[in-house]
């Protein structure tokens, strides 16, 4: 028998015999950590990953204490985001395994991972604290030059050396899982990039699955959330969980912004959602969270305060029901310091929202890490109708997609738009989107266009809106957000699954956005390469 063969069935033996036992609970304990990561120039690469890795290891003993089950990592947070090239990915750059075809467990296998230290780490981070890792790296292979490639190596096999890279190497955006006692059991190369220079796109685009004790998980990395090859991952029956590392940016309209997207998502594909963000204002980089696939947020942040947080949370085993005994989820919100101090947020977290976040209004950040700046994307393919008095009742359709809003409020002193598109969405010039979609926004005109300029405050008080629309898909993405980037209570909205939400307002809190965001992947495209960041 081959050495690779012993170890795969040492491995087999290994997950066969040492899972712990079920607990008989209902649910299972999760942490999501939101990174700012160290980024001073002062320090070398390899300093810079040893900080942000120190950060990882005060997280985990925190998590720890509370017995976490899954500890999920944002996309890439331990490398601060370089405008350099592949060289730079290259530097820190570790050979992942194939979990499927190799049995690595680098803590336990220090002298075969030398010259692998994040995987080391990160193995014995697993091992040492008892839990789930979740995690994003970069893997890189050298391109194998082969009369046929096969499944395994499909995504750095090439049959023409012309096909290879000038340098011979492949470098991919990389999640990787380990298990409790700190073994590989998935790598999964990032299927769609976000302009990430340096990075190669994959050509196996198969879902990855891992199973633990607690439910059947899925994996996917930032930019592929809003594809549907994660959602026909995420449709398979026995899935309960999404551990999503992600680096998200945040964008206008509303719904592309990470928490309120993140509980959308996990409420219309009815899978629970894990989600850890890196934590960079100036780039629109924030929000994190975990979430029911029935009861939506659990426990999440999404405040510019240039802070790193932990955010744990009981979460149920089904996705279908909340269980009776788990009427508080037990959340925990920890502060965690440059100098590693833990600090506990008791309460509700603060906002640190200026009224506007625009690039296009205004302008590149500073270098302050909390003067936070969001994105644009297209909304010139809505239909817009100004609020006019305290209620209404107005219909607009837009290439065939129709759209109904019924509002009453206490006051109309502040502008806000309907708008409707059923037009594709041109993403950068790069990606167009099949969108169907409807929403209620604070916002202004900006340089003579309607609802360009949206703001992040309101003051106004609807007492119930009533959104409904002709949507062609079952996958139609939710949104209701108050004042401030706060999500609205569960129990103040109910969306039918098919057309209509509705909202009622019961704590008297002021209204920002209320959408209803269908998808049609179907006839999403691509329509050039991307460029580098």
């Amino acid at each position: 028998m081959k050495k690779n063969e012993i170890k795969l069935l040492f491995a087999f033996v290994v997950l066969c015999t040492s899972l712990p036992v079920l607990n008989g609970l209902d649910y299972y304990t999760a942490g999501v950590f939101e990174i700012k990561q160290t980024n001073e120039p002062w320090y070398s690469e390899t300093e810079i990953i040893k900080k942000n890795l120190d950060k990882y290891f005060v997280a985990a003993e925190v998590a720890e204490t509370y017995k976490v089950d899954m500890m999920v990592y944002p996309e890439q947070g331990l490398f601060p985001r370089i405008n350099g090239n592949k060289t730079w990915s290259l530097s820190y750059a570790e050979d992942v395994p194939d979990p499927r075809r190799e049995f690595a467990n680098p803590c336990d296998q220090p002298e075969e991972f030398q010259n692998s230290p994040i995987l080391r780490n990160l193995s014995c981070l697993a091992k040492e604290h008892n839990f789930y890792v979740v995690a994003d790296l970069t893997d890189v292979k050298n391109c194998e030059v082969r009369f046929m490639c096969d499944k395994y190596n499909i995504d750095y096999c090439r049959t023409d050396r012309n096909d290879c890279p000038e340098d011979g190497k492949f470098n991919f955006n990389t999640l990787v899982v380990f298990n409790r006692q700190g073994l590989l059991v998935v790598r999964y190369h990032k299927r769609h990039l976000y302009f990430e220079q340096g990075k190669t796109t994959p050509r196996d685009f198969d879902n990855v699955y891992f199973e633990t004790e607690f439910g059947k998980f899925t994996v996917d990395v930032c930019f592929d959330l809003l594809f549907g090859e994660v959602v026909k991952g995420a449709e398979s029956s026995d899935v309960t969980g999404l551990a999503f590392p992600t680096w998200w940016f945040d964008h206008t309209p509303l719904f592309y912004f990470a928490t309120p997207y993140q509980q959308a998502w996990s409420m219309t594909n009815k899978v629970n959602l894990l989600a850890a963000n890196v934590h960079d204002p100036r780039l629109g980089s924030l929000g994190s969270g975990i979430y029911s696939a029935v009861k939506g947020a659990l426990v999440y942040t999404h405040n510019p305060d240039g802070l790193s947080k932990l955010l744990i949370s009981n979460v149920p085993n089904s996705t279908e029901y909340i269980p009776q005994d788990m009427s508080s989820f037990d959340t925990k919100f920890y502060y965690i310091s440059d100098d590693e101090s833990v600090n506990e947020l008791k309460g509700e977290e603060p906002r640190n929202f200026r009224s506007e976040c625009g690039e296009n209004v205004l302008g590149n950040a500073s270098k302050e890490i909390t003067d936070y700046r969001c994105h644009q994307t297209e909304v010139q393919q809505y239909t817009f109708v100004k609020l006019v008095g305290t209620q209404g009742n107005i219909n607009i359709c837009s290439n065939g997609f129709c759209c109904s809003l019924k509002y009453t409020a206490e006051s109309m002193d502040e502008t806000f738009y309907f708008g409707v598109s059923g037009n594709p969405l041109n993403f950068y010039q790069t990606f167009s989107f099949g969108v169907q979609s409807c929403f209620l926004a604070r916002c202004e005109p900006f340089n003579g266009e309607d609802c360009k300029n949206y703001i992040l405050k309101s003051s106004t008080i609807f007492r119930s809106v009533e959104i409904q629309g002709s949507f062609d898909t079952k996958y139609i993405y939710p949104f209701a957000i108050n004042s401030d980037i706060h999500l609205t209570d569960k129990d103040e909205w109910h969306f039918d699954k098919t057309s209509t939400i509705v909202y009622q307002n019961l704590r008297g809190n002021p209204l920002l956005f209320l959408c209803l965001y269908g998808r049609l992947y179907e006839k999403d495209q691509q329509l050039k390469d991307q460029m580098g960041k």
